[in-house]
């Protein structure tokens, strides 16, 4: 069934392709035309035509049962085949488990965009994230998908040992984590893959995933999650940063309870540890102001008076500005 399942999303990524393909060469297609041409039925092809409109990819109904796309706008696309074009409609937390020739067209795809980028009016950022083992990450998914545990070395602050329940494979910032339970002390860690090695699937069954994971997982912006979020945390944003919060969520359950007149706002979120209140808070230093817990305003005043010692200690006699802050 986990085969059949992996070959189904393979099935459905192939068939976007061939459908934007077909929109590229055609000024319309028809919905009986695709059906036939793919050996769908319709109701399969209106959820992919949803799934592409929800990637960004404007599928229009020109009459009944007749569709189009705004071909100007995606002009440039026709240099591609069609696993290429699957390729850019499929989210890219995908591409390194739907298989060697996906992988390969992927690389191709990227030298190529990357030769067209000047004439192109619009830039998407792909991160491409830490290197890591294919391998690893294959067996991993393995162990997820068949409830296995696994065991690997775990080389952190210290090199050590590990067995563990895993549960999912997660991305942020640029890496990939391992989120499983530590059978030593049955606590739900964040491995980070690039510091994982020897990694074996056992066959002692996995257990013990939290129902929530998902939805905690969904919640977060960052690695820093543990447990329930149950830290309500507010914050002041200076007029100068206070859009940054207006377009876009960019804290754990965030959510503005005040607009001030001049231009600032009050923000609260939710958080589950200290670690993420202090990760998600720091790179917006100093424009924002912590109002509530007074324990977190503390300890980011307690972190930004060892940075400005250690700039003392290296500017030596130089700089008299972080002297007169230390005073």
């Amino acid at each position: 069934m986990r085969e059949e399942s992996r070959r189904a999303v393979t099935r459905r990524m192939m068939r976007f392709g061939q459908i934007l393909k077909a929109f590229l060469n055609k000024d319309s297609v028809s919905t009986a035309w695709i059906c036939k041409e793919l050996g769908v039925n319709a109701r399969t092809i209106q959820r992919d035509f949803k799934a592409l409109r929800d990637a960004g990819i404007p599928v229009h109904e020109k009459r009944k049962g007749e569709y189009t796309i705004d071909k100007d706008l995606f002009k440039d696309l026709e240099v591609f085949d069609e696993v290429e074009l699957s390729l850019i409609v499929a989210l890219k937390d995908l591409v390194s488990q739907l298989g060697r020739p996906f992988e390969k067209a992927a690389d191709d795809l990227l030298g190529r965009i990357c030769d067209y980028t000047a004439c192109r009016p619009v830039y998407v950022k792909i991160d491409s994230g830490i290197q890591l083992s294919s391998m690893i990450m294959k067996k991993i998914i393995k162990a997820i998908q068949g409830v296995r545990q696994v065991s690997f070395q775990y080389h952190g602050s210290t090199s050590h040992g590990v067995i563990a329940n895993p549960y999912r494979v997660a991305y942020f910032d640029g890496a990939w984590y391992l989120v499983a339970r530590d059978t030593n002390d049955s606590i739900i860690k964040k491995y980070s893959l690039d510091r994982i090695n020897d990694l074996k699937v056992l066959r002692s069954a996995s257990k013990g995933m939290p129902k929530d994971l998902d939805e905690t997982l969904q919640k977060s912006i960052n690695v820093w999650f543990s447990g329930e979020r149950t830290i309500e945390v507010i914050i002041e944003v200076d007029s100068e940063w206070a859009h940054y919060f207006s377009r876009r969520l960019l804290l754990p359950l965030q959510e503005i309870i005040e607009n001030r007149d001049d231009g600032s706002m009050l923000v609260k979120f939710i958080a589950c540890s200290t670690e993420e209140i202090v990760m998600c808070l720091k790179p917006w230093l100093p424009h924002v102001r912590v109002i509530k817990p007074d324990s977190i305003r503390e300890l980011l005043l307690q972190d930004y008076m060892k940075w400005l010692k250690w700039q003392e200690s290296e500017l030596g006699q130089g700089d008299l500005t972080v002297r007169a802050i230390l005073k």
